[in-house]
């Protein structure tokens, strides 16, 4: 609410009693006083009100009530603070005491007056009507009502209704039956963010670092706080109690649905995934992680069901490569989340496949959008910090094929092990062993390769497994470490073969040699053949 707006309200009065030591103070004005003459005739018709108008601010903290701030000390550009709540309570006043809002025995209840409840709304307002004519006249005790957004709630007052005000200019005197008031609080901004983190999952357990075979599926939870502007602070009805199915750890959790007057405009979360290092982007479950009642050192589980709590929509644009995931939680759910208790936290589980890249990691973050009661024309927008966000890591091993004399060896077959003795052979994610060819320039390259997430790096055993024509296979096992550079772990040197008359060597050789020796023998039979018939002729 601004200053200019907050300047349509008019009047100063002097009026507050009690609340002294406050928190927060109060302002009184009036918005639209009724023409009385100078001894103030009270009117029979208007109807009596009391509109409040909470903003953020530092609250008063001297204790010092002789100058009640009116309108004029609401900051320019000061935050409206919807949701908040009061409750109105009409009060007579006891003989012989000093009335204050802080001593319960200088005035009893008006059981006459139906206590009120009264909650602002996005600009920060929120007005009780008590009634027309000299019936709605008395004194009230304003009281509000707790919530985790402000550090500390305005403290109570009492005023009267109508309200005289003097016109400093004139000294004349007039009523007014619709009193302003102008609590500020200061907002405990702590309760209010949201915190989002990301996290995978390795053997069960979150982590913010992994390694898997390149194609590999992989989860990401996404987090966020349940922040104190969820839900306004009036409670307008209460709800059913409702207990969870026990978790594999036999925690449940009990969670009463309560109804508030104000609850939080929009609250989602945004994914935007890199589609040449993730794809298959599927939402798997969102829950409400709750502090377990019997013991608030671990989380129970609530799930969300979709379409009803919450929506997914996804995006895909082709051009830049991307795939924007989003959940949104609806009127229901936000609802849900709302009725958690403080310290829940919304999870959605994310899905995709990784694949390695050159620079053989894939990073991943996500943003989210949150209106609340607090400042619900406002999209707070916070995003996983950078040097939190989950990493999945991949390894190289490159390896050059020569011959003796350093040049390139093409068409080298090379497999990769996990053992030193070359006994397990490293396999894709689909249990088939991992083999590599030498290229023109005798380029021998695993990519994808799973590391140490903490290290980056991982030893295997590299064994050259058919050599091309005219070469001996190599013979050897050699211990290369997988990393995320491209610089040759080993130079493997292959020899000419040099049996006679048999030039060539390896899987070409082998299948020459094969047909020479089968042609060899299917002569050698004919041969025999032929001599027998001669001798038996």
């Amino acid at each position: 609410m601004n200053k200019a707006k907050l300047g349509h309200v008019i009047g100063v009065c002097g009026l507050a009693l009690g609340a002294l030591g406050a928190v927060a103070t109060p302002a009184f004005t009036r918005s639209t006083p009724s023409s009385v003459t100078a001894s103030t005739v009270e009117d029979d018709t208007t109807m009596r009100s009391i509109t409040l108008h909470k903003y953020a601010g530092t609250p008063a903290t001297s204790g010092d009530n002789s100058k009640v701030p009116d309108a004029s000390d609401v900051p320019t550009g000061a935050k409206a603070l919807g949701g908040i709540s009061f409750k109105i309570t009409k009060v007579a006043k006891v003989a012989g005491k000093t009335l204050s809002a802080s001593d319960t025995s200088s005035y009893t209840t008006d059981a006459s007056f139906a206590a009120q409840t009264v909650t602002t709304d996005d600009k920060g307002t929120a007005k009780a009507d008590l009634g027309a004519g000299t019936t709605g006249d008395g004194y009230y005790l304003v009281v509000e009502q707790p919530s985790d957004a402000v550090k500390t709630a305005a403290a109570p007052f009492i005023v009267h209704v109508p309200l005289t005000t003097t016109d400093a200019s004139t000294n004349t005197q007039t009523l007014t039956y619709d009193v302003n008031i102008f609590p500020k609080n200061e907002i405990d901004e702590a309760n209010l963010q949201l915190n989002p983190t990301k996290t995978l999952f390795d053997d069960g357990k979150e982590v913010t670092a992994d390694s898997v075979k390149t194609g590999s599926t992989v989860y990401w939870d996404m987090t966020i706080n349940r922040p104190a502007d969820i839900h306004g602070s009036g409670v307008e009805t209460e709800g059913t109690t409702e207990t969870s199915a026990p978790d594999k750890d036999g925690n449940t959790v009990t969670t009463t649905t309560t109804k508030w007057k104000t609850y939080a405009s929009e609250l989602n979360m945004v994914d935007v995934l890199d589609t040449t290092k993730m794809g298959d982007a599927k939402i798997t479950k969102v829950v409400i992680s709750s502090p377990s009642t019997s013991d608030p050192t671990k989380m129970v589980s609530v799930p969300l069901t979709e379409d009803t709590d919450y929506k997914v929509t996804t995006e895909e644009d082709t051009t830049n490569k991307t795939n924007t995931v989003t959940v949104s939680l609806t009127a229901a759910g936000i609802a849900k989340f709302a009725a958690a208790d403080k310290g829940s936290k919304l999870v959605a589980t994310l899905s995709t496949t990784v694949n390695a890249q050159k620079d053989a990691e894939v990073s991943n973050t996500f943003k989210t959008n949150y209106k609340g009661t607090i400042t619900p024309d406002q999209t707070q927008t916070q995003t996983t910090v950078p040097d939190q966000k989950p990493t999945v890591y991949f390894g190289n091993i490159d390896a050059d094929k020569t011959d003796e004399d350093g040049k390139a060896v093409p068409d080298a077959v090379f497999t990769l092990y996990s053992d030193a003795d070359a006994k397990t052979p490293v396999t894709d994610k689909d249990g088939n062993t991992l083999t590599a060819k030498s290229d023109a320039n005798g380029k021998v390259e695993f990519t994808g390769l799973e590391v140490d997430p903490d290290t980056k790096t991982q030893k295997y055993y590299l064994v050259e497994t058919d050599a091309p024509a005219g070469y001996d296979v190599d013979g050897k096992i050699h211990e290369v470490t997988a990393t995320q550079d491209s610089t040759p772990d080993v130079t493997v040197v292959d020899h000419d073969n040099m049996l006679p008359n048999l030039p060539l060597t390896g899987s070409q050789a082998r299948i020459l040699f094969y047909a020479m020796t089968t042609g060899l023998i299917v002569v050698g039979a004919a041969g025999v053949y032929i001599i027998k018939r001669r001798q038996n002729a």
